[in-house]
């Protein structure tokens, strides 16, 4: 109309025109909102429609699937991380979160909510800027991307084709723009384009970088030092390094001495040189230290002590007068701080040997070291050739005797206890633990010896603590003799290690405290075991107690939960084992006879799902011959041949489904009621350590579910058990 208008009259006219119109037309509007109820639209404005944001819009309408709700409850999708409600028009609105699938760590990405398959992960922080010359780090404790410039042979000067590089062979931590020019190598070190002597600067090498040019460390101290261009020079026996350096001290008299290297991003090596180490390479006419060729620095042979680590570290009771030398090895260009210690020299250990131990006889605790201890013993518990002391008691009456053993630095020990100190079969008990500890009850009177191992990896400074206490008997179910007795029908059992001690080894078991408990079958039964320790535990099923190679079952996790089907009438033991000496849960249920399994065929995907009936029961098939119809978020995807499982629950139950006994890799997971499957609950890969065996436990709602078979990765297929139990919540 206003083009009409704009081609009648002229501008003025159609001006006033225009402004009469504007006037006009709301007061049009206003007389069609007063109607009388009469007509096409009559109680339409007023309705639901009205209510609803619908103004004069018809009859609502809603795509497919659309679920009708009157409260928030209706609307629970079984999706962690959606909001879900029940909007005003009666439907239900289902809004992913991703916030609510954050967990906190900034370098795996920033995970997503899937309206299916509920937190997903999302892509990694990879923090890659696509520049070649950077080298991208992400990190976690700044929540941020570091980048540094590309520095391949960590030498401290970036590559020369790179902004701001100089280095001229980023291969090579010997040549950089940071380093002096080495004589007659025919390189350019210091990438200056002169090569040797033709260098104007002139030519060297790096501080300390060779024998010829050591650090003296002689007044002790700490001391930084530099290994950017040194080269790796000489060999130590316990590591390969691409740089080292080279310090010495110089003893007037004997002193004792401790050396620390410590690098501030990677491991270090010390080796420890000087005389008396090896004299057979020397010229026997003069002594070593007059004679050139008896080099003690460049010549291996003359070591006397090496240790690699972070830090590494050097200790001896006595070094004699004279020139010893420090090959400090490293892999980083970056400094490495250097501590050298001396002190008064203390003897060699007295009480190495069998022959010699310590009389500790009184009790009371016992400080001593391992430093230059060798090793004698091997014990049960202990670690093959680790340093050992001995130590001797002798008692008139039965007494309990308790023992710990705790290094300094916290490393783990073993003591051991024998009648005859080289007899390993005469060894009553052996612990080892940080600490290390554990109680002989009511042991005869006699004279006995222990014999105390360290660690391996680096000298110990310990204290042995020995109590002799009135005697007393172990608690109930601390050895096989006493085994506890353990009903049957599914009651569970409380109890606490404390107080218990290591004297059974299964074999999946973690050389921690145990406790022993017995049941007889005078049928054969399917056995069903439920342990959840406090601490990391093991249980194991036997039929012989003491017999630590017959476990009929062994398990590993937190909590171990199996089931034994078709156990033979007779007496068994259980064995449960915890790293702590803390409380714990166990109960054995008993099913006679035992259950047969039903074979089920055809359950291919959900729509021809096999039903579960409400007592549970036990299910086998082949997956081999099914199709791969769904994904899972473990095992590998899980995206073998599977089958599944619908379980229809009419009040809140505990399910306990498990694929133990089956013949593949399995992988087991759990779905709401959509088919196709949709809303991932649970997924389980190996529930058990050692196993291929997949468990479920989840307590659930009412509902229709259903429960996939499947297989680890794309290929593990075979025949399955699938034992499913409804148990109270």
């Amino acid at each position: 109309m206003t083009s009409l208008i704009r081609s009648i009259f002229s501008p003025a006219s159609r001006q006033a025109l225009a402004s009469l119109l504007a006037l006009a037309l709301p007061v049009l509007a206003l007389g069609a909102g007063c109607d009388d109820g009469a007509g096409s639209d009559a109680g339409t404005d007023a309705g639901e429609d009205m209510d609803a944001g619908r103004r004069d819009a018809g009859p609502a309408t809603f795509p497919d699937g659309t679920i009708f709700c009157e409260t928030d409850a209706e609307c629970d999708d079984g999706v962690d991380c959606t909001r879900d409600s029940c909007g005003g028009t009666g439907t239900c609105r289902n809004v992913v979160d991703n916030a609510m699938c954050d967990d906190g760590i900034f370098c795996n990405g920033v995970e997503q909510c899937s309206p299916r398959d509920g937190c997903v992960p999302g892509p990694r922080e990879t923090c890659n800027d696509d520049d070649v010359c950077t080298i991208d780090r992400c990190n976690e404790e700044t929540k941020s991307c570091d980048r540094f410039p590309r520095d391949l042979d960590d030498d401290g000067d970036p590559d020369m084709f790179c902004e701001g590089g100089m280095d001229c062979d980023d291969t090579d931590p010997r040549a950089s723009s940071l380093v002096n020019e080495v004589c007659d190598d025919f390189a350019d070190n210091d990438c200056d384009g002169f090569i040797d002597a033709a260098d104007p600067e002139g030519c060297g090498r790096p501080f300390h970088d060779v024998c010829e040019d050591t650090l003296d460390v002689s007044a002790g101290g700490y001391f930084e030092i530099n290994p950017m261009g040194a080269a790796p020079d000489y060999t130590l026996s316990c590591g390969s390094f691409r740089h080292d350096v080279v310090a010495h001290f110089t003893l007037t008299e004997a002193r004792s001495v401790r050396i620390e290297a410590d690098g501030s991003v990677s491991t270090t090596g010390l080796s420890l040189r000087g005389p008396a180490a090896n004299y057979t390479t020397c010229d026997q006419n003069d002594p070593p230290e007059n004679e050139p060729a008896c080099d003690e620095c460049t010549d291996s042979s003359f070591e006397v002590g090496c240790d690699s680590g972070f830090p590494a570290v050097i200790r001896r009771r006595s070094l004699a007068p004279g020139t010893y030398f420090v090959i400090v090895g490293t892999n980083s260009a970056t400094p490495v701080g250097l501590r050298i210690d001396f002190d008064v020299p203390t003897p060699p250990a007295a009480n190495e040997s069998c022959l010699n131990p310590l009389d500790v006889s009184a009790g009371g605790t016992f400080t001593d070291t391992t430093v230059e201890v060798r090793n004698d013993i091997t014990t049960s518990c202990g670690v093959a050739s680790a340093p050992d002391l001995m130590y001797q008691f002798t008692t008139t009456a039965p007494q309990n005797v308790q023992i710990s053993v705790t290094e300094d630095g916290g490393a783990a020990m073993a003591y051991s206890v024998r009648s005859d100190c080289f007899a390993a079969a005469t060894e009553l008990r052996c612990e080892s633990g940080a600490p290390a500890s554990g109680t002989l009850h009511e042991l005869p009177a006699g004279t006995y010896f222990i014999i105390v191992e360290g660690p391996t990896f680096r000298d110990a400074d310990f204290t042995l603590d020995i109590q002799f206490l009135p005697p007393a008997p172990p608690p109930a179910g601390d050895v096989c003799a006493t085994a506890i007795p353990i009903a049957t029908d599914g009651t569970v059992v409380t109890g606490s290690l404390a107080g218990f001690q290591d004297d059974l080894a299964p074999t999946c078991g973690l050389s921690g405290d145990d406790v022993v408990y017995t049941f007889t079958l005078p049928a054969a039964s399917d056995v069903s075991i439920e342990y959840d320790p406090a601490a990391v535990g093991a249980v194991s099923l036997r039929s012989n107690c003491t017999m630590d190679t017959g476990d009929i079952r062994c398990l590993r996790a937190d909590p171990a939960i199996t089931r034994v089907r078709n156990l033979a009438a007779g007496t068994y033991f259980l064995v449960l084992e915890q790293t702590m000496s803390a409380g714990y849960t166990i109960s054995v249920d008993v099913t006679t006879p035992p259950t047969v399994p039903v074979n089920v065929t055809g359950n291919d995907s959900c729509t021809t799902a096999h039903p579960v009936p409400a007592t549970g029961g036990l299910f086998t098939g082949s997956t081999v011959t099914e199709l791969p119809d769904y994904m899972a978020t473990c095992g590998a995807s899980a995206t073998s041949n599977d089958v599944v499982f619908e379980l229809t629950l009419t009040s809140r139950q505990r399910v306990l489904a498990s694929l133990e006994g089956s013949l593949f890799d399995t992988v087991l997971h759990l779905h709401n009621s959509t088919c196709p499957l949709a809303g991932e609950i649970a997924c389980n890969d190996d529930a058990n350590v050692g196993t291929l065996t997949s468990l479920l436990d989840r307590t659930l709602d009412p509902g229709t579910y259903y429960l996939v078979v499947d297989g680890f990765g794309a290929a593990s297929a075979g025949t399955y058990f699938l034992d499913i139990r409804y148990l109270a919540p």
